[in-house]
């Protein structure tokens, strides 16, 4: 699509008039103050009453987030979508005028696309688009009423609300508060169609790992305080299951889990409560590369050397992801390349000696077939090679060559 960059940078307010610097920093909990109307201007960037949705082209650097302005005159219907280009794997939030999230998707619109569809009051409000991986993204966005053209095709159950303390919900556990049966953790089963909510209480802080499992289903987790405050949220942390860790515990309260299945809502999903085990946790980051292992011998890593020009070579790839660690001489272009043999679906993760995070990525080029191109410094580096889906195996071809600049 020929969209445009709205280059205008402006504050909000409900009348659609500019306001005071301070009133820009503070919009959205300080989000909006670096966004962009998504209608140029205040004035165009009211979605109650554009004749067709707004269209914008949102540029998401490594790490950071596009950040889309527009405001409602009226109590409203909205669908909110982005569309990453190039295989882009998009990721959106919409936050109230006080910076609160009120909705968070990730691949509703369907193929790696973001999507939702919500009922809003008059007022302002900031949409943020970032790329599932951190890496840098070029998105389509679109921002209009559920009467307008979609700018995505949609996948089934692609709006949730918000969870507050009068929401109907399933309690988890024996009754009252879990902190005594979180060793041994606690577990519920059942479709997300006929159980969407949990609730449950702690009465101190406690950390914790919660899950909601089964990859026929593809559930979206949400987790939300007895406000209806959205704490956090998570899609795909194993393949298509989702996993939330609270590393530094949740405070004693009452909390909510919100469900939605991107794929069937019918399937059984198991929903787990249990204390945070940091090893064990690491264990798992490293295994589904949202992590990469130290370089010290306790986590198993092949060393490729220094790469010269060219190394292709092939991997059986299970559960599990696979660790290799090479070295660049020079400064230059490394291009990887993970082409899936047989059903292999590749996901290649790549970070620098130290663990951070570089460069992350599935389906390119409209394939399943993985790639990274990126400009690197001299030093040592860690690659990932994991499967989509935890239940593949097959082999995967891994090829990787360096280019220096020309003299």
């Amino acid at each position: 699509m020929g969209f445009k960059f709205n280059t205008a940078l402006a504050g909000a307010c409900f009348a659609l008039v500019a306001m005071p610097a301070a009133a820009q920093v503070a919009m959205c909990g300080g989000v909006g103050a670096a966004g962009e109307w998504v209608g140029g201007t205040p004035e165009a960037s009211d979605i109650s009453t554009v004749s067709a949705a707004l269209d914008q082209a949102g540029l998401v650097s490594p790490g950071g987030e596009f950040v889309s302005l527009f405001s409602l005159s009226e109590t409203t219907s909205l669908r909110l979508e982005a569309m990453g280009q190039f295989g882009g794997d998009t990721v959106i939030d919409l936050r109230d005028e006080g910076g609160s999230i009120i909705l968070s998707d990730d691949d509703s619109g369907g193929m790696m696309a973001s999507r939702g569809e919500i009922t809003l009051d008059p007022g302002t409000y900031c949409m943020s688009t970032r790329s599932f991986g951190g890496g840098p993204l070029m998105s389509d966005i679109r921002i209009g009423r559920t009467e307008h053209e979609p700018l995505t095709e949609g996948t089934m159950g692609y709006s949730q609300d918000v969870c507050t303390g009068s929401t109907p919900a399933t309690p988890l556990g024996s009754g009252g508060m879990l902190d005594d049966q979180l060793a041994g953790g606690v577990t519920a089963t059942s479709s997300i169609a006929d159980t969407p909510y949990y609730r449950f209480t702690l009465g101190s802080n406690q950390p914790v790992t919660i899950r909601a499992e089964n990859q026929s289903a593809d559930p979206y987790l949400y987790v939300y305080d007895s406000n209806g405050n959205l704490i956090d949220q998570n899609d795909d942390y194993d393949s298509l299951d989702a996993r939330i860790d609270f590393t530094g515990g949740l405070a004693a309260g009452t909390y909510c889990l919100g469900l939605r299945a991107l794929s069937d809502e019918t399937a059984p999903v198991t929903v787990s409560i249990a204390t945070y085990d940091a090893a064990s946790g690491l264990r798992d980051m490293y295994s589904t590369a949202d992590a990469s292992p130290p370089l010290d011998g306790s986590h198993p890593y092949t060393d490729l050397g220094i790469l010269q020009n060219s190394l292709v070579t092939d991997v059986q790839v299970d559960s599990d992801a696979i660790w290799y660690s090479f070295t660049v001489p020079e400064g230059g272009l490394i291009l990887i390349n993970a082409i899936g043999v047989g059903n292999s679906d590749p996901i290649i993760t790549l970070f620098d000696r130290l663990g951070r995070l570089i460069e992350r990525n599935d389906d390119f080029g409209g394939t399943f077939d993985a790639q990274i191109a990126t400009q690197v410094s001299r030093g040592q580096y860690v690659l990932g090679i994991s499967q989509y889906s935890t239940g593949s195996t097959g082999m995967i071809r891994l090829a990787m060559e360096r280019y220096v600049p020309a003299e």
